[in-house]
């Protein structure tokens, strides 16, 4: 599924706790590992020195420090600059030739986020490979052991809320390439979620809808089944507000990722358009694998 990651870390964030396991995350299939760190050098009335060399290499040193046990077979790199996280970000992507790149984002609402930014949202729009998206409170609370268990399983189990859009059948259609053969992922989970707010929905009888949606969805994961084997095709039918039931189910369903795509997450029409996938990115304590259009376009 994924063989070669970059993880982008400013340190504070803990994902750079994954250089304790890279044992676990090769054994998950992972050949290639590059930890990615940018100085954000504040400038004061003395300036940026003419050498910053030292800086760099005292920073680089300390993230090496991190990494311990590279297993054989694993290839794994450590690259710090002085450089804005975005223009950092990508040209690691393209040096290392990474096909998932993962990162760390606070929970957060839409205003705070127009307000004081976030390089993961202004990421989004500018990425060709997806980003699995963590949040640094979790990992900071996890334990070394439970760190290393959930690295050996990050894909393991994926729900993918699905609502019969463009966006979306691109996106199984993405993953279902990406899951054909693979190790890494037991199970898949399309989640279809009734709104009985919708104005499309009043009135009509909810078990009706539900039948019609288990329906439809069999009939999209049935060409699917054999393409993606051993993989487990599931399908699940939910009533209420689509966030809420996504975000509950899960937790309920064990899930080790939230798999979504949008072509809106981060953009102007957020503002006027409600965007379900941003607020999955937003919201979830779950992981988030997100595909960019960038990489649904490959």
């Amino acid at each position: 599924m994924f063989k070669n990651l970059l993880i982008a870390t400013d340190r504070q964030d803990g994902l750079q706790r994954f250089g304790k396991c890279l044992k676990d995350l090769h054994s998950g299939g992972i050949e290639r590992i590059a930890f990615v760190h940018s100085i954000i050098w504040q400038d004061d009335s003395i300036g940026i020195p003419e050498d910053i060399t030292p800086e760099i290499q005292a920073q680089q040193a300390e993230l090496r420090e991190l990494l311990s046990d590279i297993p054989a077979g694993l290839e794994v790199k450590t690259w710090v600059q002085v450089s804005k996280p975005v223009d950092l970000i990508l040209k690691g992507i393209q040096q290392y030739g990474s096909d998932l790149l993962i990162t760390g984002m606070d929970t957060h609402n839409l205003l705070a986020e127009k307000l004081f930014g976030s390089t993961t949202i202004g990421l989004l729009p500018k990425l060709k490979i997806p980003v699995m998206v963590m949040r640094p409170q979790l990992i900071a609370t996890f334990t070394l052991e439970e760190l290393r268990l959930r690295s050996r399983h990050l894909f393991r189990c994926i729900l993918v809320p699905f609502d019969f859009e463009e966006p979306r059948q691109q996106l199984l259609t993405h993953l279902s390439r990406l899951l054909s053969g693979t190790p890494q992922c037991q199970t898949v989970t399309l989640l279809y979620v009734i709104d009985p707010s919708a104005r499309r929905n009043q009135g009509s009888d909810l078990e009706v809808l539900k039948r019609k949606a288990e329906a439809d969805l069999n009939q999209v994961i049935e060409p699917l089944i054999k393409q993606v084997d051993p993989v487990q095709l599931r399908i699940l039918v939910r009533v209420g507000s689509p966030l809420k039931e996504i975000l509950a189910t899960a937790a309920d369903e064990d899930m080790t990722a939230i798999a979504t795509a949008s072509p809106n997450v981060g953009g102007f029409w957020e503002w006027s358009v409600r965007s379900l996938t941003g607020e999955i990115l937003r919201r979830s304590w779950h992981p988030v694998l997100f595909f960019p259009r960038g990489a649904l376009a490959k």
